[in-house]
C-alpha cells in the first residue's frame, strides 16, 4: 500500500504534462492480448521516461513498454482488476484526480490570492449584532433594516459605540466584552462579516452587513500587519466569571507567589504542572499549540505577543477566565503564498469560499452544455407548492403533475416526477413562505449536483490526461500486484528456489585468484644482492626466518621486514606483475628489493551460499522475470501497427 500510495504522489507530482495531440490520442499503436494501446499513451510514457538533458532510444524504450503491457494483460487475465480492494483503491485515486477537474481552478486560485492578502493583515473592530433568522420574513427584515440603521445613526452622530452596543446588541457576549472583538484575521469571521471589516478603512462605521445571524453594525478600530503565529507556555489559576472576591484574590495571591518562585529561579515547567489549573496543558509544562491572533482569547493573546525574547515571560495577565504567567516559546514570521497555500486552501474547502467556486464551475458548465428550465414545469412548481409542502408536512399530488422534463441540458435531464421525489426525500431545508424562492433553490441544488456528476462520469471521455493518468494508475496497481506473485513475493519467500538457483549458478560467485605467500624486503641500498645471496644461502634451512632476522637485523636495526599473508588478484598492483607459481622470486615491493615466496595458488572457487545471498537473491529475481517475460512473450499476442509507430518517431524525433 505505501509503494502504491508513493507512485499516486509521484503521477501527481507529474500532472501538469501536456497532453499530444487528439490525432495520436485516437490511432491505435498496438493491441496486447487484444487490449487497444493509443499512440497518445506510448508517446506521454515515453516522455515522462526521459531524463532531462538526456535522449531515451525510442526501439529500446518500445521493448520495455511492450514488456509493461504483457504483465499488465498477465494481471488482467487473472483477474486482479476485479478485486474489491482493488476496485476500491482505484475509485479512491480516481476521487482525488476528479477533484481538480470538478472546480474552477482560476476562482479557486484569485480565493487564494485574496485571503492570502488578508492574512497579512490584522483587523481590531468592534460590533452590534440585530439578531434575524435567516429565512425571515420581508416585513421582518426591513423592520430590523431599519433598527441597525437607527442604531448606525446614533453611532455617527457620536454616542460611544460600547455604550450603545451594551443597551441595542442581541450578542450575548456583549455583556462581557462591549461589542469588541479584539484584533482577528482572515477565516476567523463568518464570510459577509470579514468582507465588510476588511474594507472597512480605520475608524469607518459600516452600514448594516447581513449574515446568517441578523445584521451588524461594525466599526473598525486599528489594522496592523500580521504578528504571525507564536508558541507559549503558561501557568494558570482560573477565575471564571461569576467567582466570588474571596476567591479571586486568593487566585491573585497564588499567581504572584508563583511569579515570586519563578523570579528565584525555579523550573517554569516544573511549577505549570504543580500549580497550573488548566491541566490539559500542564501535563506538558504549560506548553499551548501554536497560535495566531484572534485564535485565542484577546487579552491572552496581546500579552503573549508582547514578549520580546525567547525564554522570557510575562508578569502576572488578567484575562475573562483568570490570571496567567505567559512564556514565550517561539515565534513564526507569516509564511509565503507557496508556504501559505495548502493551509489557506483547507480553510476554503470548509468554508462558504469553496462555494462560490463550485458555483462559478457549475454556471460553466450550464453555458457548456446548454442547461435549459422548462418554463411550464416551473411554473407548475411555484404554483402547487405551499407551506406544508415547504416543511414537509405534505407530498405533492401525483396525479396533477405534467409528465414533462423539469430542466435538460447535455444528454440528461430530470422529470416533475422526479423533482417532486427529490423535494420530498430531501425534507425540510429551510423555511420561507415564499414558492418560488424554495423551488429556485432546490433546483439550483438539483441541477449543481446533476451537472457535477456528470461531469465526473465523463471525465475519461472529455480529458485525454486524465484518462491516461487513470490509466496509469490502474496499471501501476496490477503490475505491483502480478509481479508481487510471480517475482518479488517468490524472491523473499522461496528458500528452497533460491538454494536450487545457487546450486546451479553457483559458478557466477567465484573467489578471486589468490597466493599464500611470504615476503622479504630488505630496506637497503644494495639490498637485491645481498638478500638474494642470503636467501640462497639458508633457503633450505628449518630456520630461514631466524636466520635471514639475524643476519640483518644487528644491533636493533631493521632493516629486514618478513610479511606473511594471502593475497587476492587486484589486492596489489606490484604482486599482480609476478608470475603466480610456486617457489620464490625477486621484485620491488613498496619501493624495495624483496623475494616473495610462493608457498600455495589458490584457484577460484565457488563462494558459499551465506557471503553471496545478496548477489543470488538480485540474480534469482533476474531470471524469474526473464523465465515471466519468455513465457508472457509466448501466452499472449503483440500486434504493432508500423504505420503508427513510424508516425510516433517522427513525431518524437522532430520535438
Amino acid at each position: 500500500m505505501k509503494i502504491r500510495s508513493y507512485y499516486l504522489i509521484i503521477l501527481l507530482h507529474l500532472f501538469p504534462v501536456v497532453c499530444q495531440a487528439q490525432d495520436f490520442n485516437n490511432k491505435i499503436l498496438m493491441t496486447v492480448d487484444g487490449n487497444k494501446i493509443q499512440a497518445g499513451e506510448f508517446i506521454r510514457m515515453y516522455k515522462k521516461s526521459i531524463e532531462p538533458g538526456k535522449t531515451l532510444d525510442i526501439d529500446g524504450y518500445l521493448q520495455q513498454f511492450i514488456i509493461f503491457k504483457l504483465k499488465v494483460a498477465d494481471a488482467l487475465g487473472e483477474g486482479y482488476d476485479t478485486t474489491r480492494s482493488f476496485r476500491n483503491e482505484l475509485n479512491g485515486y480516481r476521487n482525488q484526480l476528479a477533484q481538480n477537474y470538478l472546480t474552477d481552478t482560476k476562482t479557486k486560485e484569485k480565493l487564494l490570492q485574496k485571503a492570502y492578502q488578508r492574512s497579512l493583515t490584522e483587523i481590531k473592530a468592534w460590533h452590534i449584532l440585530i439578531a434575524m433568522p435567516q429565512e425571515a420574513s420581508p416585513e421582518d427584515t426591513l423592520k430590523a433594516w431599519q433598527k441597525a440603521i437607527d442604531i448606525r445613526e446614533r453611532i455617527i452622530k457620536g454616542e460611544p459605540f460600547e455604550s450603545v452596543a451594551r443597551g441595542t446588541s442581541d450578542d450575548k457576549s456583549v455583556k462581557i466584552n462591549g461589542g469588541n472583538l479584539g484584533y482577528f484575521s482572515v477565516f476567523q469571521m463568518i464570510m459577509p462579516f470579514e468582507d465588510a471589516a476588511y474594507t472597512l478603512k480605520k475608524g469607518a462605521v459600516s452600514m448594516p452587513v447581513r449574515t446568517p445571524y441578523g445584521y451588524h453594525i461594525i466599526k473598525v478600530t486599528d489594522k496592523r500587519p500580521s504578528k504571525g503565529r507564536i508558541k507559549v507556555a503558561h501557568i494558570m489559576k482560573s477565575v471564571p466569571p461569576g467567582t466570588d472576591e474571596k476567591e479571586a484574590r486568593k487566585a491573585e495571591e497564588e499567581i504572584n507567589s508563583i511569579y515570586k518562585m519563578l523570579q528565584e529561579g525555579a523550573s517554569f515547567a516544573e511549577l505549570a504542572k504543580k500549580y497550573s489549573d488548566h491541566k490539559e496543558s500542564a501535563v506538558k509544562g504549560g506548553e499551548l499549540n501554536w497560535f495566531g491572533t484572534g485564535e485565542i482569547i484577546s487579552d491572552f493573546s496581546e500579552a503573549a505577543f508582547a514578549i520580546t525574547d525567547t525564554g522570557k515571560y510575562t508578569k502576572p495577565v488578567r484575562t475573562l477566565y483568570g490570571w496567567h504567567i505567559i512564556k514565550l516559546l517561539g515565534k513564526k514570521s507569516p509564511g509565503s503564498f507557496e508556504e501559505s497555500s495548502s493551509f489557506l486552501e483547507s480553510k476554503i474547502n470548509q468554508s462558504y469560499l469553496n462555494s462560490i467556486s463550485k458555483k462559478s464551475f457549475v454556471e460553466k458548465l450550464k453555458k457548456e452544455y446548454n442547461f435549459q428550465i422548462y418554463q411550464d414545469a416551473y411554473n407548475w412548481f411555484v404554483g402547487h407548492t405551499d407551506t406544508l409542502i415547504i416543511q414537509g408536512l405534505k407530498k405533492y399530488d401525483r396525479t396533477s403533475i405534467p409528465e414533462v422534463n423539469l430542466y435538460s441540458f447535455a444528454s440528461q435531464y430530470i422529470t416533475t416526477n422526479e423533482f417532486a421525489d427529490y423535494i420530498e426525500k430531501r425534507g425540510t431545508m429551510f423555511v420561507t413562505k415564499d414558492s418560488s424562492v424554495f423551488i429556485n433553490r432546490l433546483i439550483e441544488t438539483s441541477a449543481s449536483d446533476h451537472l457535477i456528476s456528470y461531469e465526473n462520469s465523463v471525465l475519461e471521455k472529455k480529458y485525454p490526461e486524465f484518462r491516461y493518468l487513470m490509466k496509469e494508475f490502474r496499471d501501476g496497481m496490477l503490475l505491483f500486484e502480478i509481479s508481487g506473485k510471480n517475482v518479488w513475493n517468490r524472491v523473499s519467500n522461496d528458500s528452497s528456489g533460491l538454494h536450487h538457483y545457487y546450486d546451479e549458478s553457483k559458478n557466477k560467485w567465484l573467489s578471486r585468484r589468490g597466493i599464500e605467500a611470504e615476503i622479504y624486503t630488505l630496506k637497503s641500498s644494495d639490498g637485491e644482492k645481498l638478500l638474494s645471496a642470503a636467501f640462497k644461502k639458508y633457503s633450505q634451512k628449518p630456520d630461514l626466518d631466524d636466520l635471514l632476522l639475524k643476519k640483518f637485523n644487528k644491533k636493533n636495526d631493521t632493516l629486514l621486514f618478513i610479511k606473511k599473508g594471502t593475497w587476492f588478484k587486484g589486492d596489489n598492483p606490484e604482486i599482480d606483475k609476478i608470475e603466480w607459481i610456486n617457489g620464490s622470486q625477486t621484485f620491488t615491493y613498496d619501493g624495495f628489493p624483496s623475494i616473495i615466496l610462493i608457498k600455495r595458488v589458490l584457484e577460484p572457487s565457488p563462494l558459499k551460499y551465506d557471503k553471496v545471498q545478496g548477489e543470488v537473491m538480485t540474480g534469482y529475481q533476474e531470471f524469474l522475470e526473464s523465465e515471466w517475460i519468455r513465457q508472457l512473450n509466448k501466452k499472449y499476442s503483440v500486434k504493432i501497427d508500423n504505420l503508427v509507430l513510424d508516425e510516433v518517431k517522427k513525431k518524437l524525433k522532430n520535438e
